[in-house]
């Protein structure tokens, strides 16, 4: 494994313009409010990096290792993290619109207050994850694991799912403006 990069190095190095950060090990790195749109953080680690209000519109953390990291009010608009892990992750007010989900461990994620309009959930594990206040407006969540979730004033009007869509017993997702896909 690579060693420890810093938060000077990497924030440089993204000046300069590079971008292709795969597989980089920035675990409890301080970026807060740093911008790092388009970055390429395939495969990286950043358990326990702090990522307040971090701009990373368009950025590629596909496979990467997000466990317990703070992520509050973060721009992640159109970004790509289907495989990421993302436990426990600290996703209060982070901006997820059309961003790519798909087989990402979410479990016990706090996404409250957060936008995910029409983001590609589908095959995500989102068990114990609280969603209070969260907007899924028009997300796929087909095949996603929601048990044990916090829906408390959840947002599901017109969020797709489908017959493998797991929800706590009891729970009529149709009721709350869900769309069933066949």
């Amino acid at each position: 494994m690579s060693s420890t990069m810093t938060e000077t190095e990497l924030l440089e190095r993204y000046a300069t313009g590079e971008r292709d950060f795969r597989g980089a090990n920035l675990s409890a790195l301080d970026l807060r409010e740093a911008n790092l749109r388009g970055i390429i953080l395939q495969g990286a680690n950043l358990c326990d990096a702090i990522l307040l209000n971090t701009d990373l519109i368009d950025a590629d953390l596909s496979e990467a290792d997000l466990s317990q990291a703070s992520l509050q009010k973060a721009d992640l608009t159109q970004a790509n993290l289907e495989g990421a892990k993302l436990r426990k992750a600290d996703m209060r007010e982070a901006r997820l619109h059309g961003a790519k989900l798909r087989g990402a461990n979410l479990a016990e994620v706090n996404l409250s207050s957060a936008d995910l309009r029409e983001a590609d959930l589908r095959e995500v594990i989102l068990c114990r994850a609280d969603l209070m206040q969260t907007g899924f407006l028009k997300a796929d969540l087909c095949g996603a694991d929601l048990r044990g979730a916090d829906l408390f004033q959840v947002r599901l009007k017109e969020a797709y799912f489908d017959g493998k869509t797991q929800f706590d017993p009891g729970f009529e997702p149709s009721a709350l403006g869900m769309q069933h896909l066949e």
